[in-house]
């Protein structure tokens, strides 16, 4: 892979993960730059929710610097309801919502495209979503590669790299709904008999009734 240091023997792994860090896309790519990994990667996740009979359409995708572009946003209608990308690094963008005020009113009408981004990323609103990736896919990276250890492909080529890291991303996709499922059940069912509604050393009432745990959450980020 191409980087600005030279050539480095390694691979860009992308992902799409819900607002419960359920990964629903995933892919490897040689080049270096996320730029036109943007519609690939929308596609996949389109392709994948409708493979599992989901037919909502994807809300709203939020995505940094690396993947902003004119062409990634004029043409996202398709893929998503909405798509945020950051026109700034990580740090210049944080350092604007602290700073300047928020965006009110009527958008003017002879705004860029980027003018119109960095605008609607300082509404309320776009603040509120924007925030939303240091608690999705950025968490999704940290478990995989820091909680896991999974920060080296043990396969070589692109093929190869693309579905070990498919892989990981199945396994991280069970250990969240074994965990989510262990946290609500498991020690309830060891301290109470829920068909008989038997009270828990927590004070609380059981019944027969369970939260299913989806998939798919109704907001993509």
């Amino acid at each position: 892979m191409k980087t600005r240091s030279g050539y480095a023997q390694g691979y860009n792994a992308q992902a799409i993960a819900t607002t419960g860090q359920i990964i629903i896309a995933a892919a490897v790519t040689q080049e270096a730059n996320d730029v036109k990994q943007s519609k690939p990667m929308l596609k996949k996740a389109n392709e994948e929710l409708n493979a599992a009979g989901v037919e909502e359409k994807i809300g709203t995708i939020l995505e940094d610097a690396g993947y902003w572009s004119e062409d990634n946003v004029s043409n996202a209608d398709s893929d998503c309801r909405e798509l945020l990308i950051a026109t700034n690094k990580d740090w210049k963008q944080r350092k604007a919502m602290r700073e300047q005020p928020t965006q009110r009113g009527r958008i003017p009408k002879d705004l860029t495209a980027r003018e119109l981004m960095e605008r609607k990323l300082l509404t309320q609103r776009g603040r509120k979503l924007y925030k939303l990736r240091g608690q999705t896919i950025e968490p999704v990276f940290g478990q995989i590669k820091d909680g896991r250890r999974c920060d080296r492909f043990m396969r070589r080529g692109v093929k190869a790299a693309d579905s070990e890291w498919a892989l990981i991303c199945a396994t991280h996709n069970l250990l969240k709904l074994w965990r989510s499922c262990k946290m609500k059940f498991g020690r309830l069912q060891s301290k109470t008999n829920l068909k008989q509604g038997v009270k828990a050393n927590d004070g609380k009432v059981l019944g027969n009734k369970f939260s299913f745990i989806s998939i798919f959450s109704p907001a993509y980020v």
